[in-house]
């Protein structure tokens, strides 16, 4: 019974989203990032972490102690928190490309020359998702992961292989909820909603991180490049000088939570099969295609 009412609830909340206006998301999500940003005296900052953190179950296991001690400033810096030193391994195997955050991964799902993606009730085209038709063409044959981060989880974006940055792109887009509710509404969602792109070059061929924006997320910001939040018009930044990323290296901050969906070429296959289930940043999800004789296919 409880979980029909939560179910319905979702339902109800897609709805109403769905039918409002594309401003009136963006306002609400810039109320809710105004919000989260202003600043809270150190008592009422720590009780407000502790009582997020039994309400969605936030490991602060992950959290360095004397900040947890000394308190955030917001609920944004709370958010945004960096892990503690050895929270996370970092899978360094030269073959592997890792989970570029902390989440549940919905899917892995291959690439069709169609570049139609289907994953756990999500359908979308890499074009339309990528904005960038003649990009999305390089990962037909490839892999798509999708990540979802929840609220109890750690929200920054890390490079999943050694890389360049070739290009980030700010994409404008609806606020809407991704939550099955929604996407049960619109599967396209996901090449619907903002996004931030990161196109990078690896080892393996060029990748893409796609930062999924949500309804309440405040904003997403990128390390090595600063954009307005919620543009109206296509943002894109080429570096002039290479921008060179480790493994595990920041890519970007969600300022609140949603998807990161991990796109890889024919280069690429999942390091195993992959149900609805908790990754880390750091873990094995990608590796790469070896012949028999176990060198580069």
């Amino acid at each position: 019974m409880a979980d029909r009412g939560i179910a319905l609830r979702s339902k109800v909340a897609a709805a109403v989203v769905h039918a409002t206006p594309d401003w009136s998301a963006t306002l609400a999500s810039r109320i809710m990032g105004a919000a989260a940003r202003v600043p809270l005296p150190a008592p009422v900052s720590r009780a407000a972490v502790a009582a997020y953190a039994r309400m969605f179950g936030v490991n602060l296991q992950d959290i360095e102690p004397l900040q947890l001690e000394d308190g955030f400033q917001s609920l944004d810096e709370f958010f945004t928190r960096p892990l503690r030193r050895g929270a996370r391994s970092i899978d360094r195997g030269a073959q592997t490309v890792v989970s570029p955050c902390d989440g549940t991964m919905r899917d892995v799902v291959p690439i069709e020359a169609g570049m139609e993606v289907v994953a756990k009730g999500h359908a979308f085209s890499i074009g339309e998702l990528l904005a960038d038709d003649a990009l999305a063409q390089s990962f037909v044959g490839g892999m798509a992961a999708t990540i979802y981060l929840h609220p109890r989880d750690y929200h920054r974006v890390h490079c999943p292989c050694d890389a360049l940055v070739k290009r980030v792109t700010l994409v404008p887009g609806r606020l809407l909820p991704v939550t099955p509710a929604s996407a049960d509404r619109d599967p396209r969602l996901f090449a619907i909603n903002e996004r931030l792109i990161h196109v990078i070059e690896t080892g393996f061929g060029t990748m893409a991180v796609v930062m999924v924006a949500a309804f309440g997320v405040g904003n997403m910001t990128c390390r090595y490049h600063r954009f307005s939040p919620h543009p109206r018009e296509l943002q894109v930044h080429e570096p002039s000088s290479p921008v060179r990323l480790r493994k595990g290296d920041e890519l970007g901050v969600f300022h609140l939570g949603s998807t990161v969906i991990l796109l890889g070429g024919p280069e690429l296959v999942a390091s195993e099969p992959f149900a609805p289930t908790p990754v880390l940043l750091g873990q094995p999800v990608l590796r790469e295609v070896v012949s028999g004789a176990g060198g580069r296919q």
